[in-house]
């Protein structure tokens, strides 16, 4: 496919999804009329409706739709025999390598591919690649790829647009193409942004944004603030509506309000802890969910780690372990049978199972390291001044808030000399609180967001809104029309 060549190229990632596109498109029209570029959008499903409205208002009108087509049989032959040898090395390979390994075209893919293989259907347990489910996304994956790779090729993109870095999708793919070809991507969310202009692992997308905006804050008012934060959320007043459009708060959040229990497990561990070396709580993610969106992990996925970590905890007697499954586990991904059977598996006297309400400021008491990924529990360790681990980039992890474990090696070393690890300063405590209000101002504020989350309102709603909203921010001095000009001033 060939698109105006003599006009400079702007790619937008359409994901189908109604913010997202308001976001694109608003950010996508200043870039085009600074940079006089000629937008196009990219998309993989059938376009709604509404989306093409959306970019309409923003006059943005051209479009390409990327999928398996029949009449590209040169692209199909191609993607047969790709995915026909990409499954054979899986197959003497592994899932471990496909993960951190697979390339196409130097271009590492298996992550992304991986992730959305295992988002249904449990796949992580025992991941299969001659599974027709596997076969199909990868054959897609690769088809998509190849096409994607050939309109940039093809054409003089300039800059690359994005809404979503995670799973493998048309903004993941197009993102790592363009890095590829030292393209600069612009992403963009509800709360951040970040423009890629180097081929290197991300980590969080995260990470660099809250960073940088923390340290231009006033410190006198954000260690007030983050204080506050931090005693209303502990005391579990955070009593607003799930779903108020001033206060929308996290899951984490809600746990606090819910889960506060000083109960008998509690009063168990205060008795016995002492005929143990240390207290070690694990706590692993939902095992479906966006492994490998902060990078590269030093397990294959989550569930492998938590197999992997409850099979070493057996085998270390004089650690007391508490396992701590997800909150949401069972509510959103059906899980809580699959942690309770490897708990069952490696069943043992100092490997004990927190119940669902316990309340976490009273494990952050008793407990000497806590475990995860990379999890917010990591986080909210820190704010109480308790030592914990993670194996994964994420937007905390400077300052001393956290012990990092960059391979296995390392992961299990760790976890055998607990007390041979340097305690948490009152620096880095106030640190970790100003980081966990920051973070959570970001989730509920979306100050990226022109309009009110269209999963809050109705369609009609959402595009009125979205036209005054326009309108409004069109004028120079608006602070959104000037949050949207830094970004293309970074160009």
């Amino acid at each position: 496919m060939n698109i105006n060549k003599k006009k400079k190229l702007l790619l937008i990632a359409d994901r189908g999804r109604p913010d997202v596109s308001v976001r694109l498109g608003f950010l996508a029209k200043k870039i085009v009329k600074i940079k006089n570029l000629n937008p196009h959008i990219l998309y993989e499903h059938k376009q709604k409706n509404e989306n093409k409205q959306i970019f309409s208002l923003f006059d943005i009108n051209c479009r390409t739709f990327v999928g398996v087509k029949s009449d590209d049989f040169l692209l199909i032959l191609k993607t047969f025999f790709y995915t026909s040898i990409s499954i054979l090395k899986i197959f003497f390979l592994g899932f471990d390598w496909f993960v951190k390994n697979f390339e196409i075209e130097k271009i590492k893919l298996g992550d992304l591919i991986y992730d959305r293989y295992i988002r249904k259907s449990h796949n992580f347990i025992n991941p299969n690649c001659f599974q027709f489910n596997f076969i199909s996304l990868l054959f897609r994956s690769i088809f998509k790829f190849f096409y994607v790779k050939k309109i940039i090729k093809n054409n003089d993109v300039k800059f690359s647009l994005i809404g979503s870095i995670t799973y493998i999708s048309i903004s993941s793919i197009l993102m790592r193409i363009s890095q590829f070809y030292s393209i600069p991507v612009i992403y963009v969310s509800g709360e951040s942004f970040r423009i890629i202009k180097n081929n290197k692992n991300l980590g969080d997308i995260l990470g660099q944004f809250i960073q940088k905006k923390i340290k231009f804050l006033n410190q006198k008012n954000l260690k007030k603030k983050s204080e506050k934060y931090f005693n209303v959320r502990t005391q579990g007043k955070l009593t607003t509506k799930k779903y108020s459009l001033q206060k929308y708060y996290q899951h984490d959040e809600q746990t606090w309000m819910t889960n506060r229990q000083d109960n008998h497990f509690i009063k168990k561990i205060r008795k016995i802890k002492h005929f143990y070396s240390h207290v070690i709580l694990y706590a692993p993610h939902n095992f479906a969910e966006s492994n490998h969106s902060c990078g590269d992990l030093i397990f294959r996925d989550f569930y492998q780690q938590t197999f992997e970590t409850l099979k070493f905890a057996k085998t270390k007697k004089k650690i007391l372990w508490l396992f701590k499954i997800h909150p949401y586990s069972q509510k959103k991904y059906n899980e809580h049978k699959i942690a309770q059977d490897i708990f069952d598996k490696f069943k043992s006297e100092n490997i004990l199972m927190v119940p669902s309400k316990t309340s976490n400021q009273k494990l952050f008491e008793l407990v000497d390291l806590v475990v995860s990924s990379r999890g917010t529990i990591c986080l909210e360790a820190a704010t109480f001044g308790v030592k914990n681990l993670i194996n994964s980039d994420i937007f905390y992890d400077y300052g001393n808030i956290s012990i990092r474990a960059r391979n296995k090696k390392k992961y299990f070393s760790v976890l055998s000399n607990v007390n041979k690890l340097k305690n948490i300063d009152g620096k880095s405590i106030l640190r970790a609180k100003k980081i966990l209000y920051f973070r959570k101002k970001l989730q509920r504020d979306n100050p990226y967001n022109l309009v009110t989350a269209r999963k809050l309102i109705s369609k009609k709603e959402f595009f009125n809104k979205l036209k005054k909203s326009i309108r409004k921010t069109s004028f120079v001095s608006n602070n959104k029309n000037k949050m949207y000009t830094e970004i293309v001033n970074k160009l």
